[in-house]
């Protein structure tokens, strides 16, 4: 890809080990400010890159601001590609990688505002999904299937031709890849032994608040990670 790589586990922090540089090293990243991806633009910013992250409500600026984006694209607010556009300005406005967990609103047009090379790196389908008591309705279901009718199709010529890739990622299916997961557990310990990653911001909510917070997750509204505590034993 464009990115720096290294075969040493201090990742971007150097000292030793190949390194390749490439001249674009934009990355777009939606949710930023959520759990997964407050780490990616962290992570980002450790590796050198040139971080856009996108929110979907005012509240959650400031927090992507914290996390390290060098641009924070409010979607409730903005005009969602024309501001990506206009922040990369370097670079034509294209990303050498964009992380989306969106899904069907948001995949079209993340894998065209990829540069030549680019990567489209897709881990999860927040808008494919019904939310909250709609989850219950059969209509809303009907519509689920509609949306997931109309994800997009990836021709593999433009593929080839762009020299671009679609990449799914769920941590869920790594179980049996120990090794692989085991280096890079170590290289984000090592990170945080650091200081150069720190958690998002974390809600604690009480275990018979359960319903609240999936509530509250499925609102849009919270920043970070959210976790139950029980009461001691």
């Amino acid at each position: 890809g464009y990115f720096p790589i290294s075969s040493n586990s201090n990742g971007g922090g150097g000292g030793g080990g190949s390194r390749h540089q490439f001249t674009n090293k934009s990355i777009l990243i939606h949710s930023a400010a959520g759990g997964v991806g407050g780490f990616l633009v962290q992570m980002s910013k450790i590796l050198g890159l040139y971080v856009v992250g996108v929110v979907g409500s005012s509240s959650k600026v400031s927090d992507a601001e914290m996390l390290g984006c060098d641009v924070v694209i409010d979607k409730s607010t903005q005009n969602l590609w024309s501001a990506a556009e206009t922040a990369n300005p370097l670079n034509d406005g294209l990303y050498a990688t964009v992380m989306d967990a969106n899904g069907v609103s948001t995949l079209r047009r993340s894998y065209d505002h990829l540069a030549p090379s680019g990567r489209l790196v897709v881990f999860g389908f927040h808008s494919n999904l019904p939310m909250g008591s709609a989850m219950l309705s059969p209509l809303e279901w009907m519509r689920m299937a509609k949306r997931m009718a109309g994800m997009p199709l990836f021709d593999a010529m433009d593929l080839t031709v762009s020299n671009k890739s679609v990449l799914g990622f769920n941590l869920s299916f790594f179980a049996e890849e120990v090794e692989i997961l085991s280096d890079l557990f170590d290289r984000i310990v090592g990170w945080m032994e650091e200081g150069k990653l720190r958690c998002p911001r974390v809600r604690a909510m009480d275990m018979r608040e359960v319903g609240e917070a999936h509530t509250f997750i499925q609102s849009g509204k919270s920043s970070g990670k959210i976790i139950l505590t029980t009461a001691s034993v």
